[in-house]
């Protein structure tokens, strides 16, 4: 077909990167090759004719209305016909204007839906193909090499295929393939995009200067035979002519009034040009563009275009300048799809010297103003208008119907706009707010009054709803784009209930003007608006990935909805943030909120993330799903902003998200390292330099966990920084809270998070220290043992690589986390202890001179942690630093142990392997005879509850402990590490006395009985103790066991029932009497009256009878009142002690030690720890006795004041509860 000049060398290729040169040699090639074109008449009549065969153009037909359904192919062809026309013109003026033609006619087929339609039997995409091409061939004649390069790809970007096939085959060869390599339609518009991406940065970048062919190219063009050459080169010159007077004064343009009603009688046709508009989505920035460039000279709308001319006063119109066009250029980078009004906008300044019109008679219409009614009469326009003189004489009789004529279109135009509730009116009332606003004079104020008034009295008084969404989103725009607006509208009493009530009608844009009127937090939370904000925030359409764009004049009613959001959960107190919070906490509420930032701009952005930090915060299902749908990337990007703001909610909202179990985590930190198109570690450096407070030790925290993924020397840098910005805040610091968050950050950040953003740290490494026993895991506060966190396999792995890092920074982080450890703040202190521990880990598998760095700096600290009475996870964390610091060589550090750590650790020895070890480390260590017992008990907690009764109930759950009263009553109590206590809760379900408690296997939950013949299973949920179920039995409770799905129960009859997972009841023993029971290792032991103890194996429900009935007749009615299992061995009590080995049962049992009966006394309850057994005698009730465990001596007893109804023993406390309702601990010092 045409001729295409040799490609450049250097001319782009797909897989390199571009430069200005060779994007200006695209640009010249493209020019070229439209110009070979031009230049052939066979090639542009060949071109034709397939075009009019493709798209099934019957040329003698094309002289149908526009409002045919035929009128995009009428368009296009009479565009291409106006292009014939205007390359052999007899002026310049006359081609221009037949290009302009063109270009309008164009303009229409090129806005159609893209995919998926046909018009006439056409797809659109062929037709909007070819209708880009021929604007590119426009473009060419009218000089603007650029502007030809972009229609042109932007012709490749909506069908390659005709392109390449069909339309310039050589040139898509040229520039889109590499000889003997194919490429799909999809490559060829990555391509395509890519070229017009940087020939638009190009464009603003080189704004100003003048985009001429090079000389070489146009030598080539020279030499070759050219008909239309001259034409060609006119247009190039008319572009310059008309560029260097585009700052003329427009009064010299003048337009009659036949004119402008001839204007006004063609705004209907318009319209279908507007409608094409509107449905044209392949452009991700139309709708910006309909809304934002208002100037009337980018050939937008005719109709409101001649409106401008009309109100166009003699003042000359400003024109855009430099800046503006650079930064309306700037702000569509990225978008590839632009639209013809993206790029008539740049090029408005052109056309401005070709479009300026003004209409002097205009100039001398006075406005009449109604004193009745303070406003603008048309009745009083019109006899103004019939007595306008003009010259010397009074206006003739056809000259007024002219003007009446004139004024009458002016007068049905606004009427017709205003309330309308058709789309397609919404942005002429914004163009011609905005045309008024720019004008100066009491006329222009008036109409604007007018149009404010109109839309308000539609707002309040309308009951129709299509009107008042019209009026709002007519109101919306006005204000979004002219913010002196919304003054006038406070003024004229626009009033917050009207627009929440149209919000609660689902009227969604009232959402948008409640924003924008901006009203205090106070009174968004009195209008109510959170269940219908909800409501506009989960119809959000989804969005497939976020996208930054500058902020566009208009907002979106979910994207105001989700700013006024950020109000209701931020800007209250805890619990009217907390309650508001609770109602967006749902999939569907964050997917919208998700959603309206995948399309927003960096303002909802900001909204966004501080919404989601609430969120994530106050629920761990919306963590959850916050990492499940949110790419976390486009967050760390806002660290880029020269907002310290936004750099503020990036980083709040990093070191948020990161608060999940560590898998996941991980997971995070490769995506932003993968997706970061900057260097995120070098930024988040310059934070921790130029930041303070919080908000450096999030940097901090983000930087040292993003190091551990990278393996080079340089990283090092980073590393150090980032522990030094923590452990200065730990040593030097002298803000409590900045102490308390840098301990925090390092206690976990080698471990672990739940969903819920809970610090597992801890409990994951006193689970790998070897904490299994479920009474034990219940003494620590806090922890859901069977949460999927500490099943993290990469957890281990994660330690290990932080730990190597910290470490390698020396001795100073041994100091730190020392000073940490004396602090007086326990939470700090506590925070440092779990740190060195997880480090511990790392420095048993270290050198010998590491272990003693750190034994030298803080073993004899962590020491002091070991002695009873403190909270057992601090016990057990220390027993597992000194395991790791003692390992090896280290061992010989045990030797300057006290005896009191010592026995602190004799007394963990039943609760983890690693204490085990180190109590058998120490005895061999220590001759024997060393090993001392403390046996004076002190006591440190009393706890009253007048009018319950007496406390018939006692157990740990969650490191809190529960008690049960005689009146039905459950109080929890919270006994912190000083043993003060302090009551939680307080509730009373039961209708009788609780008489027993028990933790079921999991840990979840606690069951209590209660002679009101029920079993209550209580939750702790969200912060509240909930009865979760009730199981209802035939007679009443006396002791209860849970394990796996089943609950074991003794009634008061002695009978023992079964109740399964579907709350079935079964009895077994029959024809016992069963006194007491104990569950351990998958079996249940059971205590019978007839002094029997009966073995039941759950696996199989087998029951088996390993201790026999007394018959010995001098010994009657002895029953068990007690079995315990301690270390492997079985205690029994009835009116003495018994112990057996667990594994001798099988064989017969032979008791292996006891402590004699006190003639005429039964033991009512024992209870055995590490040292010592406890035993409460029938003939002593107000006391307990304390008995050696070893060596069966009695050393002591404690008095309890009154009768004691109910004993525990829990982290070497023993507790028991009395008659008068006083709970009494004592702890063996």
């Amino acid at each position: 077909m045409a001729y295409l000049p040799p490609s450049p060398p250097n001319l782009i290729s797909c897989n390199e990167s571009s430069d200005l040169e060779s994007i200006q040699e695209i640009v010249v090639s493209i020019n070229d090759y439209i110009l070979s074109v031009i230049s052939n008449p066979e090639v542009w009549f060949s071109l034709k004719q397939q075009c009019i065969s493709m798209l099934s153009i019957e040329e003698e037909n094309t002289l149908f209305e526009f409002s045919s359904e035929h009128s995009a192919l009428s368009n296009l062809y009479w565009g291409i016909q106006s292009i014939e026309a205007s390359i052999q013109p007899e002026t310049s003026e006359e081609k221009m204007s037949r290009l302009r033609n063109s270009e309008r006619m164009l303009q229409m087929p090129a806005l159609l839906e893209e995919q998926g339609t046909t018009t006439s039997g056409v797809p659109n995409s062929t037709l909007v193909a070819f209708s880009y091409y021929y604007l590119s061939i426009v473009s060419c004649l009218q000089g603007d090499s650029l502007q030809t390069t972009l229609h042109f790809l932007q012709s490749v970007l909506v069908s390659p295929d005709v392109l390449r096939n069909d339309i310039a085959p050589e040139l898509c060869q040229c520039i889109f393939f590499t000889p003997g390599v194919s490429k799909s339609d999809e490559e060829v518009r990555d391509i395509a995009r890519k070229y017009k991406y940087r020939a638009t940065y190009y464009q603003v970048i080189s704004y100003g200067k003048s985009h001429q062919r090079s000389s070489e190219c146009t030598e080539k063009l020279l030499q070759r035979p050219m008909k239309y050459r001259p034409a060609i080169y006119t247009a190039n010159e008319h572009s310059v002519t008309c560029e260097s007077l585009q700052y003329q004064n427009p009064q010299s343009v003048d337009m009659q009034e036949n004119e402008l009603n001839d204007i006004f009688n063609k705004s209907k046709t318009s319209r279908k040009i507007e409608k094409s508009a509107n449905n044209f989505k392949g452009s991700s920035c139309l709708d910006w563009n309909l809304h934002e460039d208002y100037n009337p000279e980018v050939g937008k709308d005719t109709r409101v275009m001649s409106l401008n001319d009309f109100l166009n006063d003699s003042q000359p119109t400003k024109a855009y300048n430099e800046e503006t066009l650079a930064n309306r250029s700037q702000s569509l980078i990225g978008h590839f799809n632009r639209s013809i009004f993206d790029i008539q906008a740049q090029q408005a300044y052109k056309a401005r010297s070709a479009h300026i019109e003004d209409v002097s008679s205009l100039r001398q219409l006075e406005l009449e103003e109604d004193s009745s009614y303070g406003s603008i009469t048309f009745e009083g326009m019109r006899r103004n208008l019939q007595t306008i003189q003009l010259g010397d004489g009074v206006q003739t009789h056809s000259r007024r119907a002219r003007r009446m004529s004139l004024w009458e279109n002016l007068q049905s135009f606004i009427k017709e706009v205003l309330g309308n509730d058709d789309e397609k009116y919404l942005s002429e009332v914004t163009m011609i707010y905005q045309i008024l606003n720019g004008k100066q004079g009491v006329k222009y104020s008036m109409l604007k009054d007018v149009i404010l008034d109109q839309l308000l009295t539609a707002i309040s008084s309308s009951e129709e709803k299509t009107v008042i969404k019209a009026s709002m989103t007519a109101l919306t725009k006005i204000i979004s784009v002219n913010r002196t607006a919304i003054d006038e509208v406070k003024k004229k009493g626009l009033n917050l209930s009207h627009l929440a009530n149209a919000l609660k009608q689902n009227v969604q844009e009232a959402a948008i003007l409640i924003y924008l009127i901006k009203p205090s937090p106070t009174e968004i939370k009195s209008l109510e608006l959170l269940p219908a904000l909800v409501d506009v925030v989960a119809s959000t359409s989804s969005s497939s990935s976020y996208t930054f764009r500058p902020s566009p004049p208009l907002l979106t009613p979910p994207a105001a909805s989700l700013m006024i959001i950020e109000v209701l959960v931020t800007a209250f107190d805890h619990a009217t943030n907390t309650m508001h919070l609770a109602e967006i906490s749902s999939p569907s509420v964050l997917g919208g909120l998700l959603d309206v930032a995948k399309s927003g701009n960096s303002g909802e952005f900001i909204s966004l993330a501080r919404v989601l930090v609430k969120c994530m915060k106050f629920d761990g299902i919306n963590r959850k799903y916050i990492y499940q749908h949110t790419r976390v990337a486009p967050f760390a990007h806002l660290l880029q902003s020269k907002d310290r703001e936004e750099i503020f909610i990036a980083l709040q909202f990093l070191h948020e998200v990161l608060k999940i179990p560590r898998s996941s985590a991980i997971k995070i930190l490769q995506q932003i390292k993968k997706e970061g198109s900057f260097d995120i570690q070098d930024t988040l450096l310059q934070c921790i330099k130029q930041l303070q407070g919080d908000h450096r030790l999030f940097a901090a925290d983000i930087l040292l966990q993003l190091n551990v993924l990278d393996s080079p020397p340089e990283s090092k840098k980073f590393r150090n920084e980032a522990i030094r910005a923590l452990l200065e805040a730990v040593t030097y610091s002298e803000c409590k809270n900045m102490q308390l968050l840098s301990t925090l950050i390092l206690s976990n950040i080698g471990g672990t998070y739940s969903w819920k953003g809970e610090p597992y740290t801890a409990a994951w490494l006193m689970k790998r220290g070897g904490l299994t026993s479920i009474s034990h895991m219940n003494m620590i506060r806090n922890i859901n043992w069977s949460d999927e966190c500490l099943q993290d396999t990469g957890i281990d792995g994660w330690c290990c690589k932080i730990a190597r890092r910290i470490i390698e920074t020396g001795k100073s982080t041994f100091c730190g986390l020392q000073e940490g450890l004396k602090s007086k703040n326990k939470s700090v202190a506590k925070a440092c202890l779990i740190a060195i521990a997880w480090l511990s880990i790392e420095i048993s598998k270290g050198p010998n001179s590491l272990k003693y760095s750190a034994c030298e700096v803080l073993l004899e600290e962590i020491s002091q942690l070991l002695h009873p009475g403190l909270e057992l996870e601090e016990r057990l964390l220390a027993c597992i630093c000194i395991y790791n610091f003692s390992s090896g060589k280290g061992i010989h550090k045990l030797i300057n142990f006290s005896e009191g750590v010592r026995e602190s650790l004799r007394r963990l020895s039943n609760m983890t392997w690693m204490a085990d070890e180190l109590h058998k480390a120490t005895y061999y260590l220590f001759s024997k005879s060393d090993q001392r017992i403390s046996c004076v008990h002190t006591q440190t907690i009393e706890m009253h509850q007048s009018g319950s009764g007496a406390v018939t109930a006692l157990i740990y759950h969650k490191g809190l402990l529960f008690s049960g009263y005689s009146d039905g009553s459950v109080k929890v109590w919270n006994v912190d590490e000083k043993l003060s206590s302090t009551l939680l809760w307080n509730i009373k379900e039961h209708k009788s006395a609780v008489t027993c408690f028990s933790v079921s296997e999991t840990g979840e939950s606690v069951l209590s009985g209660s002679a009101d013949k029920t079993i209550r299973i209580w939750q702790i949920v969200k912060g509240k103790l909930e009865c979760v179920e009730v199981i209802k039995t035939k007679e009443s409770i006396r002791r209860l066991e849970a394990l796996g799905n089943m609950i074991f129960v003794i009634t008061k009859g002695h009978k023992m029932k079964m109740i399964d997972s579907s709350r079935t009841s079964q009895s077994i023993f029959k024809g016992k009497g069963v006194k007491s029971m104990v569950a351990s290792q998958g079996k249940m032991y059971i205590g019978c009256v007839d002094s029997s103890i009966q073995e039941l194996i759950l696996a199989n429900k087998r029951e088996k009878e390993i201790r026999a009935p007394t018959r010995s007749w001098r010994i009657q009615n002895k029953p068990i009142s007690s079995v315990v299992v301690y270390k492997d061995m079985l205690y029994s009590s009835s009116t003495h002690v018994e112990m057996s080995n667990i594994k001798d049962l099988r064989r017969s049992y032979e008791p292996q030690m006891s402590i004699s009966a006190e003639k005429g006394s039964n033991i009512v309850a024992m209870a055995v720890v590490e040292d010592f057994i406890y035993l409460n005698r029938s003939s002593s009730t107000n006391t307990i006795q304390v008995w050696l465990r070893r060596t069966q001596q009695k050393v002591g007893r404690l008095s309890a004041g009154s009768k004691i109804t109910s004993l525990l023993t829990g982290n070497d406390i023993v507790f028991c509860g009395t008659e008068a309702g006083v709970i009494k601990g004592w702890v063996p010092l």
